[in-house]
């Protein structure tokens, strides 16, 4: 082997291995590049992604601040409610909102005393009384006996002024005419409209109570056709669950009565109390309204819509 060619073989080797080298550290190199693109790639990932936990973050909060100020909204409209409800003395600026709602209890006991069968003598007689013990009621009045008082658009004036109700008891008061024979039904609701007619025309107060003659239990039988005539009338009658039957004791009587009832019946939460212009009535009202306080009832008048708890005489 000559040496030239020793030579030349050295140089070939020498370059081959510097190529390889050369190759062997360019893959270096590029993997080197692509694993730091790869961790760049990685570090702005979680870069985005922190980004995106702040920006949820602050949305958080921005829901946390809406949230006060809708706490802050709602209290200042339930604020602005109390002030147009409440009534305060002038002068007064502090406003205790916490106290200012006031609920009306029903009482536990109700008495509705009605007097039928008016006017009379002793209209204004009981007017004194109630008056006197600041109670209100419900007076039912006869059409015939309305038109023959000495000033009938007076005492209607004093009973509705007084703070009581008017209600309907028929122009004849007849039971012949109101529940008997062919066209009973109508007849009823005829008188009933025409006392309406009559107690508009004089004060100018319109009532669709009524109560029945007798009472409806015994007037209005099976198959007569008053209920339904009633009805289409938009009549509205009513009874009562506690009769004294002052239209025939004395006061005594007409109280032991009505103690005798009310204890019978357990002290009921509502009772709708018939009574009468009676002399005797008269004189045994105030001892009444005493005993009916004494067992925690509250009086009433009729109110409309009022629907009584009483089931004796309702249909």
């Amino acid at each position: 082997m000559s040496k030239n060619f020793k030579k030349s073989l050295f140089i070939l080797l020498s370059s081959l291995v510097l190529i390889a080298g050369s190759y062997a550290l360019a893959n270096v190199n590029s993997s080197t590049t692509l694993r730091r693109a790869n961790l760049d790639e990685e570090i702005q990932l979680l870069g985005n992604q922190q980004v995106d936990l702040s920006d949820s973050i602050t949305i958080l909060n921005n829901d946390e601040h809406d949230f006060d100020d809708d706490y802050e909204n709602e209290d200042n409209i339930i604020k602005e409610i109390y002030e147009y409800n409440s009534q305060t003395d002038e002068g007064n600026d502090e406003i205790d909102y916490e106290n200012k709602i006031e609920v009306e209890s029903k009482p536990e006991r109700i008495a509705f005393l009605t007097f039928d069968d008016g006017p009379t003598w002793n209209t204004d007689r009981i007017l004194d009384i109630l008056q006197e013990e600041n109670v209100p009621a419900t007076f039912f009045v006869i059409g015939d006996e309305l038109l023959n008082f000495s000033d009938p658009q007076r005492i209607l004036e004093r009973i509705l002024a007084d703070g009581h109700y008017l209600g309907l008891h028929s122009m004849t008061h007849s039971y012949q005419t109101l529940y008997r024979g062919y066209g009973a039904a109508q007849r009823f609701v005829d008188e009933m409209l025409q006392l309406q007619g009559i107690i508009y025309d004089k004060v100018g107060h319109h009532t669709n109570l009524c109560r029945a003659p007798f009472g409806m239990m015994t007037g209005f039988r099976p198959g007569s056709g008053h209920r339904e005539a009633v009805d289409e009338a938009n009549l509205k009658c009513i009874d009562w669950n506690i009769d004294p039957q002052d239209w025939r004791n004395n006061s005594t009587m007409i109280l032991e009565y009505l103690t005798n009832q009310i204890n019978h019946t357990n002290i009921p939460p509502e009772i709708v109390i018939v009574l009468h212009e009676e002399n005797s009535t008269v004189e045994a009202l105030p001892a009444i309204i005493e005993f009916l306080r004494s067992l925690g009832y509250e009086f009433r008048a009729y109110e409309p819509g009022h629907e009584f708890i009483y089931q004796q005489h309702r249909f």
